[in-house]
């Protein structure tokens, strides 16, 4: 059974105007905009708000994020703004077993061809075809719906997050003004949401940032506009402890290579600046000896949320050793799929990064032994590729509690 979150943008302490694109009001909403999406990236019931806005901002009514996950459907979710519950479940009920239309609702069938980061109904199915659908004239046209954008935030081989927002009737179809509007705002949605999945596990209401610290695996650190860090928790701790390129030199957050060191502080400037839009980014650490670098993601905290925070900038630094406590389910892999002991084996070489000759070598067989039984791991997962089998081996260890 889907996970529903539902709320309605109110008492956030943010305003939204819909205004002609172009001029410098414009561009003042839109930085407002991508503040309120970071803030919402620390403060999940800000989620409503910052869809609502960003509806606002394109010409849009309702705004639904869905995030659909094929491995684990109980840990799939829903936010809802400006929309009713009773037809969300009207949809799972009777209309997304026959109907495809939004990207979102299908992963597996659209994880390869839904790569453009926003898309517009058009881009999915014929406009006549889609008027003229049941879909359209039983669900969406009573709710007052025409035409629909969608924003993706998260894709994988199994899981597929949209924001998708509905434009009224009364209106005309999406306009390339808008869909550039949201293709700007894009980058910034996929890394708040990301985000906020790296620190609470889920869009739980009433997450806030203190407890995300405490209880988040990933490593977590508040930094201020200078560098110096405010609060870090424990897997942060011992991430600085390990030697893996970040540092703290003088109080302040560094990395140990002097170009690594500058894309650090150029992102946490980006996102503590006292004018003009805070923004977030991501850049990669790596370091000698190491097969896989850090993920560092950064993001503006909003000034005065939450009110633990006295500094009156600062950035939250999440980062993530994508070398730590990502091991094979090979015990997954025999349960789910069938696999004999040795195809496991196997397809844990290939998901440790070896070639088949290496896997040959490691495993003390011959080659075309591997050959064989490589064959038959991808005839049961029903992969075609060695990247398509790394990434569901990737997604069953994330599933078992992998960083």
């Amino acid at each position: 059974m889907m996970h529903l979150r539902y709320a309605q943008p109110a008492g956030s302490g943010y305003c939204s105007m819909n205004i002609v694109p172009g001029g410098r009001v414009a561009q003042d909403a839109e930085h407002d905009l991508v503040e309120l999406i970071y803030a919402a990236a620390v403060d999940p019931q800000l989620w409503p708000s910052a869809m609502a806005a960003l509806a606002d901002r394109v010409g849009g009514s309702i705004a639904i994020i869905t995030r659909l996950d094929t491995v684990d459907p109980l840990s799939s979710e829903v936010i809802l703004s400006r929309s009713d519950p009773g037809e969300l479940d009207r949809y799972f009920a009777h209309y997304q077993s026959k109907y495809t239309f939004d990207p979102a609702t299908r992963p597996d069938a659209h994880a390869r061809g839904f790569r453009d980061s926003v898309m517009i109904d058009t881009d999915c199915l014929p406009w006549e075809d889609y008027q003229a659908s049941e879909f359209f004239n039983d669900y969406m046209r009573p709710q007052g719906v025409n035409s629909s954008l969608f924003v993706r935030l998260e894709l994988t081989e199994t899981a597929n997050s949209t924001l998708s927002i509905g434009r009224s009737v009364h209106g005309e179809r999406f306009q390339q003004r808008e869909i550039d509007v949201a293709r700007r705002v894009q980058p910034h949605l996929a890394r708040a949401y990301t985000l906020v999945r790296r620190l609470s596990g889920a869009l739980a209401h009433g997450a806030n940032l203190a407890h995300a610290l405490d209880s988040s695996a990933h490593a977590l650190l508040v930094v201020a506009e200078t560098g110096a860090v405010r609060m870090m928790n424990r897997p942060a701790e011992m991430l600085l402890r390990a030697n893996r390129g970040l540092t703290i030199m003088g109080g302040r957050l560094t990395t140990v290579q002097a170009e690594a060191a500058k894309r650090l502080q150029k992102l946490l400037g980006e996102a503590t600046c006292a004018d003009g839009p805070r923004v977030g980014g991501a850049m990669s650490l790596a370091m000698p000896g190491h097969r896989f670098p850090l993920a560092v993601r950064v993001a503006p905290v909003p000034v005065g949320r939450p009110p633990i925070f006295t500094e009156p900038r600062t950035a939250l630094v999440c980062v993530t050793d994508l070398e730590t406590g990502v091991r094979s389910p090979e015990q997954e892999l025999c349960a789910l799929f069938g696999l004999t002991p040795a195809e496991a084996r196997v397809a844990t070489a290939i998901f440790d990064g070896m070639s088949m000759r290496e896997a040959a070598e490691t495993l003390q067989v011959a080659h075309n032994t591997v050959r064989v039984q490589l064959a038959r791991v991808y005839e049961k997962t029903g992969v075609t590729r060695q990247a398509e089998l790394v990434k569901m081996m990737m997604r069953l260890a994330e599933g078992r509690g992998g960083s």
